[in-house]
């Protein structure tokens, strides 16, 4: 998997759609990060440390404006702090433990987009900056297929053994880029989808 994530730092291709994935914090240690896409390419990646969320929201509507990303094509992490800026900004919503797209053998919708992007990345459609290559490769490295449980649904590592295991990391720059993998399980099929 090593060798898989380190070819998708090359060159982003702008001609593809545009999307936004945040991966919201607020005032305390983790850090809000924001990361706006062309089609499966990531071109560009925006950490904010102990901002409101009405600053917060400012920045996604500025990097809509700049990038041309409409509102259906933004996703925010809507558990904890989150769920604030995604009924003010009137965004898509990202429930971590929300039900699994693809069926039951995920345990939810975390883990259902994080062997999403795995399969993006065994295939070489994801593109990430090389500017954050180090902070990725650490984070996504640390996610794992956890083994299942008694009911035998596909798990990946929780955010809580990550910070048990690291003294405190959150895997932010992980999270808001697994979540462009929601858009490949759940498409807008026209302009209309959602609004």
């Amino acid at each position: 998997m090593y060798d898989e994530l380190i070819r998708c730092f090359r060159e982003p291709m702008n001609v593809c759609e545009g999307y936004i994935t945040a991966d919201i914090a607020r005032l305390g240690k983790d850090r809000t990060v924001l990361c706006v896409w062309r089609g499966l390419s990531c071109i560009d990646i925006i950490i904010l440390r102990q901002k409101r969320q009405d600053e917060v929201k400012a920045e996604i509507q500025r990097l809509m404006n700049q990038h041309g990303v409409k509102l259906s094509n933004v996703l925010a992490d809507a558990d904890g702090v989150g769920g604030g800026l995604v009924d003010s900004l009137r965004c898509r919503e990202f429930m971590n433990g929300s039900k699994a797209v693809r069926g039951s053998q995920y345990q939810n919708l975390k883990a259902d987009c994080y062997f999403k992007l795995g399969e993006l990345i065994d295939k070489n459609q994801i593109i990430l900056p090389i500017r954050y290559q180090e902070d990725i490769v650490k984070e996504l490295e640390l996610i794992r297929r956890v083994n299942p449980d008694a009911d035998g649904k596909l798990k990946a590592t929780s955010k809580e053994t990550i910070s048990q295991r690291t003294g405190g990391l959150s895997p932010d720059f992980a999270d808001a880029i697994m979540m462009r993998a929601y858009f490949d399980l759940v498409p807008n099929y026209n302009k209309y989808a959602f609004i």
